[in-house]
């Protein structure tokens, strides 16, 4: 079906966060970013942490540049010359063939997590799954306005929920912030383009949305469901995700945010599944627009603790994955090393692998406009990355120069759970940091970089995990049994309801324990006979204040027997002990 569309431009200059003022630096005033340095009065201010607040610190007496090196080499006229960072050719930095085969560090997920079609997806590890778009240089976004009786998407700027500005304004003014936040954070080796639909062609419904704002609900359900019964001809093809976005809300309401990226499936798209993010009432965050799409044009890991987010707790800002990545974090523009190097935004050449060397050096810049090395990884074991990067200096105390922050990948953790975790601490010039078998001494630095000696030890050694892989969530190809829908729903009450669009089976279980041990079992059906289809299961005896883990087998005989299918399922979220509806 052919539509017209709003093209947002990719090139307006409309940038994520202000540029800080320089006019009024100095000790203690006011600035906007933290990291940030300034120079005036012959001091270099940096913008710093102060208690809530971001101010100036005292700033350093800016050094004098020294003279230039004399060269004896005769220029001739019109020939280019190149400034090179004396750090960056320091003899002491070990060659490319004194390190690892960089393969050996593209380590794989050994929490692989299956597809529709039955193939595995390594979501923090390669390959990359077949869906993504990393590597390539740009994707096509859609944008859907859905106008719901209780949660409306209006171009009215009286009925917004954000005072004098209308919902289509908010969504006019996110999109080139994020636009500009891909192309920064990808040092303009990435753009997004974003379409949205014009206003004769929204999404518009009279009744109430059905979407719930409480974490862990899932949304798919219900937008599959709109799909299959409202809009059948809708098309998918062309783009590499499609976002649908309801209003911020009228004056007056409240809580209605909620934000997710997920699968459907539609024979109108280029591959019959389709990739999705639900923008409910979160239009004026352009991070969080990054988060979600993180995950669904780039198959990124949640890096925060679902625990957290499902007890209505914030993760902690002052852990070093949170302020360093806003897939663990949404409140600021920033990426690991690691997670650009899963999209496909570092060359090989920008990143070092080492494995079993007993002492390497290595130069790491973190300049935007450098080819040089951005990333070091250290290959622990297949699944698991110790990796170091480059953080600007004097975050929250006077220090000359780059820091060095390291982290660890361990991909048999699952996404949720903190498979990434970044140490607090930076270490500056003459600092060490000894972990998992290994020691690394800052040994010098400067505002681009620093060199950074790495030293394999017997000390503190990672000892290999036992693997422990994510369950398998599709209909095994050859199998006999085949699902083509499920839904699992709250119905209130401590009660749910469990509809499943499946053939091939004979009979059936289902039981519902606690998602941390699998030993307390609050419902059982007991294995039925039926070839029921749909097949609706009605749950009861649900608690409050606990994760649940539903799971349900199918069989392709009687009684139990025959061919086995096993879905498990945590979409319930946690119920409230005072109404028995989800928490948010």
């Amino acid at each position: 079906m052919t539509r017209s569309r709003v093209l947002i431009a990719l090139v307006m200059c409309i940038s994520l966060v202000s540029g800080p003022s320089f006019a009024a630096v100095k000790a203690g005033a006011t600035c906007t970013k933290a990291g940030v340095t300034a120079t005036a009065g012959g001091k270099k201010f940096t913008c710093i942490k102060s208690g809530s607040k971001l101010v100036w610190n005292k700033g350093v007496a800016v050094k004098k540049a020294a003279p230039a090196p004399t060269s004896s080499a005769t220029i001739s006229p019109g020939q280019k010359t190149e400034t090179r960072n004396l750090l960056s050719s320091d003899p002491r930095i070990t060659p490319v063939s004194g390190l690892t085969n960089l393969d050996i560090c593209k380590t794989e997920d050994k929490t692989p997590y299956t597809q529709a079609d039955g193939t595995l997806a390594h979501g923090n590890g390669f390959p990359r799954p077949s869906f993504t778009v990393s590597g390539k240089k740009s994707a096509k976004v859609l944008v859907v306005p859905m106008a719901f009786r209780n949660l409306p998407f209006t171009d009215d700027k009286n009925q917004a929920g954000s005072g004098s500005t209308s919902d289509l304004d908010q969504l006019n003014k996110v999109i080139p912030a994020v636009v500009e936040s891909f192309r920064t954070l990808s040092r303009n080796k990435f753009e997004i383009s974003i379409e949205v639909l014009p206003k004769s062609q929204w999404w518009v419904f009279n009744t109430d949305s059905p979407f719930s704002t409480m974490w862990g609900v899932p949304h798919a359900p219900a937008l599959q469901k709109i799909l299959d019964e409202q809009k059948k001809d809708f098309s998918f093809k062309g783009y590499d995700t499609v976002a649908f976005a309801t209003g911020n809300g009228l004056l007056g309401q409240n809580n209605l945010t909620s934000a997710q990226a997920g699968f459907l499936q539609s024979k109108n798209s280029d591959t019959g599944n389709a990739s999705v993010v639900f923008m409910i009432g979160a239009l004026d965050r352009p991070i969080i627009w990054v988060h979600e799409f993180g995950h669904s044009l780039f198959g990124l890991d949640d890096l925060y603790p679902f625990s957290d987010a499902a007890a209505g707790r914030r993760s902690d800002r002052t852990s070093g994955t949170a302020l360093w990545d806003l897939m663990a974090d949404s409140s600021e523009a920033n990426l690991l090393e690691w997670n650009k190097f899963l999209m496909g935004w570092l060359d090989n050449n920008e990143v070092r692998c080492i494995a079993e060397q007993k002492s390497t050096v290595h130069y790491l810049t973190n300049d935007p406009s450098s080819k040089g090395p951005k990333l070091l990884t250290v290959n622990l074991s297949p699944g698991v990355t110790l990796a170091a990067e480059v953080k600007p200096g004097s975050a929250s105390t006077v220090i000359d120069g780059s820091r060095l922050l390291l982290y660890t990948i361990n991909s048999y953790i699952e996404s949720g759970s903190e498979p990434v975790v970044a140490l607090s601490t930076l270490y500056s010039k003459g600092e060490s940091k000894s972990m998992l078998g290994w020691t690394f001494n800052v040994l010098d630095s400067d505002d681009n970089g620093l060199l950074v000696e790495a030293i394999k030890t017997d000390v503190d050694k990672f000892v290999i995990p036992s693997p422990k892989p994510r369950p398998t969530q599709s209909t095994p190809l050859t199998s006999k049994i085949k699902i083509e829908k499920s839904e699992l729903l709250s119905t209130g009450s401590f009660k749910a309801r469990a509809t499943w669009n499946v053939t091939g089976h004979e009979s059936y279980r289902l039981f519902v324990v606690a998602a941390d041990d699998a030993q307390k079992v609050f419902f059982e059906t007991g294995i039925r006979n039926s070839s029921q289809n749909p097949l609706v299961i009605e749950i009861s005896g649900l608690p409050c204040n606990r994760e649940v883990r539903v799971t349900t087998m199918f069989f392709s005989e009687k009684n139990g027997q025959g061919e086995r299918l096993v879905r498990d399922n945590r979409d319930l979220g946690i119920l409230s002990c005072e109404d028995g509806t989800k928490k948010p």
